[in-house]
């Protein structure tokens, strides 16, 4: 992997000091738990132990196009020249958008500090039910023209945005600091681009065909990330060559990027893209601030670097405390910032990740808190009906099918990606659900809440075929299909004319039966085997909260037998359960009913064990105690109301016998 020199790194922003170096584990441990470590991180294609330094990240140079924007972004800084970005109204743009305006802020205010001109700086965020997703023409015209923009920079998007970037380079009279009246257009993106590029200023994409940058799985986030790099170096070279300007290049200088670490952790995580080894050192310095930060004062954090006013709200809105997790960042935080681009105008998460006050932070959070509830409930029934319509496809709806294509009429066009996600658990295929095009939250009869009467919003999930890559075959095929698409391997957002739905659904199974043949999606299991009685202690719990899990690099997972002790309903869906290890092989004779009987091993330790949604109206009663389990498990701990204890969560339980 190419990396950036320890030199580039520390005149780039990058901490250069070891305080900042974390590794996976200790100078010195116990054989046996190293043994288990380096077999879960090889499992992974890792290497145990890992250290995670700044120092070791892909460099930012290798970003094509990069230099040429972070000298165009420095210009418009020196200038003072006005800036617009314009991020997707999800967590990875949401994130993404807050890095480069509170970065750019930062920069802007220590020029005018030094006597130099202030550029003025403005976020767009688009309503994902009136302008769609990304830069759109008609997004261009409307919300970013009036604002007389001089240069107009993409955050998480606009890989696709061809129309949008020429009609802006026809503008006249908009930009007075371009010589032909114009902004320039930045993108930057991490989306797969299509058979062109947009004929931007510049492309800044890891994805882009022609980009050497080795780590394919960055962010949208991770790009904002790596641009403020750039930018940041670019304006303290530029401003040392006069020594009229050397005193700013000073303050540029104390400007540290790694102080939006929690947003680069946050908004990559959200995004679900691979944890490759660049993506987990941003993550796991990112994690390891945000515990640092919720241990100091909320201001100082905030000012230091270390935990964002926004972030902290958004983990007290969730109630989740120290220390905080991968896996609470992806479960309770993201949602959160998610659900207000899904079902309103996404002001509420941008603006809290802005908030430069505890209070005006902790309103915001409140507003995706409120939201998210929102949109569980709403969730919830259209998951309801996806249900039913799926079974009354097949008489076996959670065999594994390879597509799947639903509409309906009443859905919500903000969901159907988290509908279409859940169907795919089932089916472990392609799935595209379909809603009307329109604002739900419009005034009904007007042209917002109607949209094109004759237009279906669709989104996309996979575990079988690359989504992108199968939608790009049925408008090859089909060239004269109406219909807009985008997005990565395993998700895709797409417009579709309602005339063409049936012939869509043709199509689309043709295509995925293609791709099936062609270039079969790839789905690694993580098979941890089992855990020793033994190794299963809090040192090791605490050691897996610690770790940067994700995509393709998934928290550890175990397979074993137990004996059950005791088992308790907790609520009406979920249930408690106190276990015990059992031998791996079953004694030889069976009890009085035939029953397999597997003893209790040697050195059992017992150990509670919580097994959500594993109960319903149905299917009402927990696990029998005394039975005998195979259980595949994460291990945790519990912190809950001031509790330290070792806790399993169960995957899944397959009853195999009786326990003696």
């Amino acid at each position: 992997m190419n990396t950036a020199s320890t030199s580039q790194t520390e005149s780039a922003g990058l901490p250069p000091q070891s305080r900042e170096i974390v590794t996976t584990g200790p100078a010195v441990e116990n054989p046996a738990v190293r043994q288990l470590k380096e077999h879960i991180f090889a499992n992974r294609g890792a290497s145990y132990p890992e250290t995670y330094h700044p120092k070791h990240l892909v460099s930012p140079t290798l970003l094509t196009d990069a230099l040429k924007a972070a000298v165009r972004l420095s210009d418009a800084l020196l200038e003072g020249q006005t800036i617009i970005c314009v991020a997707d109204f999800d967590c990875d743009g949401a994130t993404g958008a807050a890095i480069f305006n509170r970065c750019m802020k930062r920069f802007a205010d220590t020029l005018a500090a030094f006597r130099m001109p202030k550029a003025s700086l403005h976020t767009v965020i688009p309503d994902r039910f009136r302008y769609g997703y990304g830069l759109k023409p008609r997004l261009a015209e409307d919300k970013i023209k009036p604002l007389y923009p001089d240069v107009i920079v993409t955050i998480d998007n606009g890989i696709s945005s061809h129309d949008a970037v020429t009609r802006i380079s026809q503008w006249q009279g908009v930009s007075s600091a371009n010589p032909n009246g114009a902004p320039d257009v930045i993108i930057t993106d991490h989306h797969a681009q299509g058979e062109t590029l947009p004929t931007a200023f510049a492309v800044v994409n890891p994805n882009r065909k022609d980009c050497p940058f080795p780590s394919k799985a960055l962010a949208g986030c991770g790009v904002a990330f790596y641009m403020m790099l750039l930018v940041r170096q670019t304006l303290i070279s530029r401003l040392k060559r006069n020594s009229r300007t050397s005193a700013a290049a000073g303050g540029i200088a104390a400007v540290q990027i790694n102080h939006f670490a929690d947003l680069v952790a946050v908004g990559t995580i959200g995004d679900m893209v691979p944890m490759d080894l660049n993506n987990r050192i941003m993550v796991k310095v990112g994690l390891d601030r945000i515990n640092k930060g919720l241990q100091m004062p909320a201001r100082k954090a905030h000012l230091d670097g270390y935990l964002s006013f926004g972030v902290r709200a958004l983990l007290e809105a969730a109630n989740v405390s120290y220390p905080v997790t991968a896996s609470d960042i992806a479960f309770q935080v993201v949602p959160r910032i998610n659900a207000v681009g899904r079902l309103e105008t996404p002001t509420a998460g941008i603006e809290c990740l802005l908030s430069e006050t505890q209070m005006m932070a902790g309103i915001e959070a409140d507003r995706c808190h409120k939201l998210n509830e929102e949109r569980k409930s709403v969730q919830r029934t259209m998951q309801q009906e996806a249900d039913e319509a799926l079974a009354s496809l097949s008489d076996t709806p959670d065999t594994e099918t390879p597509c799947v294509v639903l509409h309906n009429p009443s859905w919500h066009p903000g969901i159907v990606g988290l509908v279409a996600s859940g169907i795919k658990e089932r089916t472990k295929g392609a799935v595209i659900c379909f809603a009307p095009e329109g604002d739900p939250n419009a005034k009904p009869g007007t042209p917002e809440a109607d949209g094109d009467p004759d237009w279906l919003k669709g989104s996309g999930r996979s575990d079988n075929v690359h989504l992108r890559d199968t939608l790009a075959f049925v408008a090859a095929q089909a060239p004269d299909l109406m219909m807009q698409f985008g997005g990565h391997a395993r998700a895709a957002g797409l417009s579709l004319h309602k005339t063409e739905l049936n012939r869509f659904k043709r199509l689309f199974a043709k295509a995925v039966e293609h791709s099936l043949t062609a270039a079969p999606l790839v789905n690694p299991v993580y098979a941890d085997g089992a855990l020793p009685a033994h190794l299963r202690d809090h040192a090791f719990a605490a050691w897996i909260e610690r770790q940067p899990w994700g995509n393709l690099f998934p928290e550890p997972t175990f397979t074993q037998n137990f004996k059950v002790i005791r088992a308790a309903g907790v609520g009406t869906a979920h249930q408690k359960l106190l276990v015990m290890d059992a031998d791996e092989q079953p004694l030889s004779n069976t009890d009085q009913n035939g029953t397999t009987i597997y003893p209790v091993s040697h050195g059992a330790k017992a150990i509670p064990m919580l097994w959500f949604f594993s109960r319903d109206e149905e299917n009402p009663d927990t696990v029998a105690p005394g039975s005998a389990v195979r259980v595949t498990y994460t291990l945790t701990i519990n912190r809950f109301r001031g509790q330290n204890e070792i806790q399993a969560i169960a995957k899944s339980i397959d009853i195999i016998g009786v326990g003696q």
